[in-house]
């Protein structure tokens, strides 16, 4: 297999309404070639697919070659993620991993990227656009040298490997998109807007400011800003709510009938401006699919990012919203998420037994953590004490405290004080001496070096902290670091090998959140790609979770389950 260095030129971001102006591809030799204007690329088919193609954000490239020209590159080497991880996870969804930039470090070169914009369809290069074409490519070899050393310095082939074989899924993601059925879409919308405006007119009512609905629903001059803190807090006191804020923490403190009123206001509000207005206009012209954006190394766990629109991070209490996500007609919408992985994670790297021994028995973890705590037998303990367990158990790897726990407790409707509750966390470090020291190790070794790794060999780094404000930070993160990002691995392996199995045979990979991953398909292939999609999953858990059994669970229905 040889090695291509690869770049192109575009008239805008978009592969679905923007033209490849420029191919270039630059041989080991240093020997360069520039394709203007390709209407097709056939005789590059073959050698672009079965070579070893390095560039800089690579899956940029590979967008514009699959769609438009049906070219698939299957072995890649991306500059751009290798610089991400190489910085231990630093410069994830951070300025600083520009081909500009790692020019400069690795080269000693300032690249002119003046003539970025300058390409045009059917329009002739000139000598300074072909110069500069040639001048992304030339100093790929060496930048691609230099990270090579390091990367076998800080013993990480294994992560570049796998961040490398999982580019490919990405651009197939990417290209998918996720169906959106626009009518039941404007018809939550309609509905959130009554539901706003009644929940106004009520406030304004209780607030007896004298103020009154116009007849097209806009608030006579004078009345209170219900979206102004200060003017909010000011109000509620006059009713006798001594509020400080209007945060739900805050306002949950409290029982009054215009709380709950303001907090349905609120909602409406949030959802209607963070997702519901917002979402029509993210929807392909050409696909009618909404295409966004999967940054696969966004965070310095290695975990992905989404954006343009997030569709990691929509609403998870309105779970009327994920409704809109739909199959097409006649297909159906795979889902697979690992089961409680990250605290399968724990068990396995902390080495407890009692955690091991739970799921290799298939016991209910949460209710095993309850009966220690609480020291009732398993079958004695009630559904409450299972709920605060299930917070523990959750929450303890992110260094959750007596007062965070407290808090998660109040929020779900428990009311623990904050002396209780630090009682419960004794009583979990008690019963899993295993985890108590992994994490206590973990975070001491954070502290200490400044960088921590997980079982895979991925690495992540920190800043020197400022002050012990963020000295306990970094503590705090370098208990779960480990776990979310062995979790990331886990996915991207795992998303490398649908690829290989699914992608041919025209499955859409439409989403994934962390441990979770989306498949679209023709309805009569939906038990069949249940079945590859869970084996792929669990194979891929299987690779690090060597002593208790990796478990994922898979739903077959019309729209995007949680």
């Amino acid at each position: 297999m040889s090695i291509l260095y690869l770049d192109i030129e575009t008239n805008g971001l978009d592969p679905f309404t923007c033209d490849l102006v420029t191919l270039q591809i630059m041989k080991a030799n240093g020997k360069a070639r520039i394709c203007k204007d390709p209407k097709e690329l056939g005789s590059l088919k073959n050698i672009l697919e079965n070579n070893l193609i390095v560039g800089h954000n690579i899956k940029f490239d590979s967008k514009f070659l699959k769609y438009r020209y049906g070219i698939t590159l299957y072995n890649v080497y991306d500059t751009y993620i290798a610089e991400i991880a190489l910085s231990g996870g630093l410069l994830a969804g951070r300025k600083g991993a520009s081909l500009k930039d790692v020019t400069a470090k690795y080269c000693g070169v300032s690249l002119d990227k003046e003539e970025q914009c300058g390409f045009k369809k059917d329009v002739a290069l000139t000598q300074e656009q072909e110069d500069y074409a040639v001048n992304d490519l030339k100093y790929l070899a060496e930048i691609m040298k230099q990270q090579q050393a390091k990367i076998k310095l800080l013993n990480l082939e294994s992560v570049i490997e796998t961040e490398m074989k999982a580019i490919p899924a990405v651009v197939w993601l990417e290209l998918s998109g996720m169906h959106i059925d626009t009518e039941k879409a404007e018809k939550i919308r309609l509905e959130l807007e009554a539901q706003k405006a009644t929940a106004q007119a009520e406030l304004y009512k209780a607030f007896a400011s004298g103020t009154q609905l116009s007849l097209d629903g806009t608030v006579a001059v004078g009345a209170i800003n219900l979206n102004s803190t200060q003017q909010l807090v000011k109000a509620l006191n006059k009713l006798g709510i001594p509020v400080k804020s209007t945060g739900e923490s805050e306002i949950s403190k409290y029982n009054h009938p215009v709380l709950e009123t303001l907090k349905t206001y609120k909602g409406a509000e949030k959802l209607l401006n963070t997702f519901v207005n917002k979402i029509p206009g993210y929807i392909s012209p050409v696909s009618h699919r909404i295409h966004s954006n999967f940054n696969q190394y966004g965070a310095k766990s290695g975990r992905f990012t989404s954006s343009n629109p997030n569709l990691q991070q929509q609403p998870s209490k309105f779970t009327e919203w994920r409704t809109i996500y739909t199959a097409e007609p006649g297909n159906k919408i795979v889902t697979a998420d690992y089961s409680q992985i990250e605290l399968r994670i724990l068990g396995q790297v902390a080495g407890e037994d009692e955690y091991i021994n739970a799921y290799k028995s298939g016991m209910d973890l949460h209710k095993l953590t309850a009966s220690k705590v609480f020291k009732v037998p398993p079958e004695e303990v009630q559904k409450s004490q299972r709920s605060i367990a299930k917070t523990v158990n959750f929450g303890i790897a992110y260094g959750m405290g007596s007062g965070g726990l407290q808090r998660k407790l109040q929020a779900a409707g428990i009311e623990t004080t904050e002396d209780e509750a630090a009682q419960i966390i004794k009583g979990y470090y008690r019963s899993y001496p295993m985890v108590t020291k992994y994490l206590q190790d973990a975070s001491n070794e954070g502290i200490k070096n400044l960088e921590i790794r997980n079982i895979a060999g991925r690495l992540m780094k920190f800043n020197v902290p400022a002050d012990e404000k963020e000295k306990g930070s970094i503590g705090r993160e370098s208990k779960n670091l480990p776990i979310q990002s062995l979790c990331a691995d886990m996915l991207k392996t795992a998303i490398a090998g649908i690829f290989r199995e699914l992608e041919p045979l025209g499955v859409k990979f439409i989403n994934t959140i962390h441990d979770e991953i989306v498949l679209e398909c023709e309805e009569s292939m939906a038990d069949f790609v249940a079945e590859i999609l869970k084996g792929e999953m669990e194979k891929a858990g299987k690779k690090y979770l060597t002593d208790m059994p990796c478990v994922s669970e898979v739903t077959i229905s019309d729209a995007w389950e949680k």
